[in-house]
């Protein structure tokens, strides 16, 4: 998915980068910021892509894309956790579900376990999952934001309504996990 960015700027100028929804992945809400529905695209960016679908559901910087089939199966569980704002696309119309719960106010971060090496990339994840229970999707500023956590109960409405587009990873530390590595579960 990408934002249409010259429509973001014309909404809250140039000057504003923390306004900026498609340059800042933090937790904060927006729904006072736009109140115009958001249009993306989702432009192949390869040869390959081009035969891709548009995505029931999607990751991107730590927000979830939602297209109507995958917003009326999720929103419900989700919507304690954050705010959706609509967008529409060449496709049709969507959401985009911006998680504002986060692990660190929650005591949810295993400072124990969780390290980065000495360049500061991620190396491991870890969180009390008793202390994170109550979110059924969260994000850490760990990682500065860019992933996004869930609770089997998400997965598994994902799963059941067959949802396209996302995996799942238990390998959490992992900033290149991919669906290719041997612990996903995909949904593609």
């Amino acid at each position: 998915m990408v934002w249409d960015d010259a429509q973001i700027t014309q909404l809250v100028g140039e000057s504003d980068m923390e306004l900026r929804i498609d340059m800042w992945n933090s937790p904060r809400t927006y729904k006072d910021v736009f109140d115009e529905t958001l249009r993306v695209s989702f432009k192949p960016l390869s040869k390959q892509a081009e035969k891709l679908a548009i995505p029931d559901v999607s990751v991107l910087q730590g927000r979830l894309f939602l297209s109507l089939k995958a917003h009326s199966v999720l929103s419900n569980l989700i919507k304690p956790d954050g705010e959706f704002l609509k967008v529409n696309f060449d496709g049709g119309d969507g959401y985009i579900f911006t998680p504002l719960c986060v692990a660190e106010k929650l005591g949810g971060l295993d400072i124990q376990l969780s390290r980065k090496n000495e360049w500061g990339d991620l190396e491991n994840l870890a969180f009390h999952e008793e202390k994170v229970k109550g979110c059924a999707l969260f994000r850490c500023e760990y990682d500065m934001f860019m992933s996004l956590h869930c609770q089997q109960i998400v997965k598994d409405a994902i799963e059941k309504a067959g949802l396209k587009g996302v995996f799942f990873t238990t390998d959490i530390g992992n900033i290149f996990s991919n669906q290719f590595d041997g612990n996903i579960r995909d949904t593609n």
